[in-house]
């Protein structure tokens, strides 16, 4: 019974022994027996031999194997008839050299539901596919279809062309109720055009008149100016020569002056000066004045003393007065005509004017106004306005 026991533990030590892969055993043993490496810390050594693939159970034997005595002859011979094969073996790896060694592949995963649902779903997929492409277009290439389905195709095929007539004629009427519309904006936009074009008919006249108004215009202004340029050439040249007449007139009363001057045999006369012969205006008012007595036209003079040169005073006549006007200076046919203007008016107002000769007296009037005017401009002297 006894026997039975050891030659079971035995059997037992052996497996454990097969179970376990020796060389890699072997290779730790020596390893751990190294001197450099038994100062290391023994997690370290641990870690360095599971990275090298072994087991939790090969590194507990390579640690006993590596701290158990070299000398193993006293073990053997205890027990000789039931443990010689183990002896020899470790005997046997104690002798192998030691070899390199390299880590295990991963073992394969176990598979999960997960895997298995989704390798069913793909095979269902794919099964589908396969079932429809066969159905749909292989069987139909292989044998024709029956009777039933050629009629349902063509009632469907009828109801399609049912529905495009439909639709067909519903667009034509939209197309009718556009066309309709169109032509009706198109009678809009040829009226509107219409009424455009009389405008713009209307309005190219309308210019034409106003330029022909503007031209004509502008020809009226231009012939104005040329007549107002010419009416003033015309007064300048009028006033030229009654400039031209007055200095002659001038001319003519210093020669006269100058003849009466030389006429005095030695005996001075007393001429009145410039600034006390009356002016033109005062002249004309005194002459108005004057027309009530007409009749007295001279009257006597008194003597006026001029001293001679040999110290003697000499007599002579006033100035004779005509019209209560002093005529000293003025020449004789200048009172002449004077006075036949006093008479000619005496005369058309005892006649007595007509009211239209008087507005034509008064416009011509307002003329020689104007006239005065100018020629006080120019600079002529005033007592010389009437000279004419």
């Amino acid at each position: 019974m006894a026997a039975d026991q050891n030659w079971g533990r035995v059997e037992s030590y052996s497996d454990f022994k097969c179970s376990m892969n020796e060389e890699l055993v072997a290779s730790a043993v020596s390893f751990l027996r190294d001197p450099n490496v038994s100062t290391s810390p023994l997690d370290k050594k641990i870690e360095f031999l599971q990275s090298k693939g072994l087991n939790q159970e090969e590194i507990e034997e390579a640690m006993k194997r590596a701290n158990a005595p070299t000398s193993g002859a006293p073990v053997a011979s205890a027990s000789p008839s039931t443990s010689t094969s183990p002896v020899t073996s470790y005997h046997n790896v104690q002798n192998v050299p030691p070899l390199d060694y390299y880590p295990l592949a991963p073992a394969v995963p176990e598979r999960t539901w997960k895997d298995y649902f989704i390798m069913a779903t793909a095979t269902a997929g794919v099964t589908y596919g396969l079932y429809q492409v066969v159905s749909r277009y292989l069987i139909p290439s292989i044998i024709p279809p029956g009777q039933s389905r050629i009629n349902e195709d063509k009632e469907k095929i009828e109801e399609e062309f049912v529905k495009i007539d439909k639709v067909l004629e519903q667009m034509a009427l939209e197309q009718k109720e556009i066309k309709d519309a169109n032509e009706a904006k198109l009678k809009d936009i040829e009226v509107v055009i219409e009424n455009v074009n009389d405008f713009l008919s209307k309005y190219n006249k309308d210019k034409l008149k106003f330029d022909d108004d503007l031209r004509l215009m502008k020809l009226e202004v231009d012939s104005l100016q040329n007549t107002l340029e010419k009416n003033l050439n015309l007064t300048k040249e009028n006033i030229h020569d009654e400039l031209s007449d007055v200095c002659d007139e001038l001319k003519s009363l210093k020669n006269l002056i100058k003849a009466r001057s030389s006429e005095a045999s030695g005996a001075e006369r007393k001429v009145t000066s410039v600034s006390s012969i009356p002016s033109a205006s005062e002249i004309l008012r005194k002459a108005k004045q004057g027309t009530s007595n007409d009749s007295s036209n001279t009257k006597s003079a008194s003597p006026v003393e001029v001293p001679a040169e040999n110290g003697k005073t000499e007599t002579s006549a006033a100035p004779q007065v005509a019209s209560n006007v002093f005529a000293a200076g003025i020449p004789d046919w200048q009172l002449k005509h004077k006075q036949q203007e006093e008479e000619n008016e005496k005369q058309s107002k005892m006649a007595g004017i007509p009211a239209w000769q008087q507005a034509m007296k008064d416009s011509r009037q307002a003329e020689d106004d104007v006239v005065k005017e100018s020629i006080d401009a120019v600079g002529v002297p005033a007592w010389q306005l009437n000279s004419k």
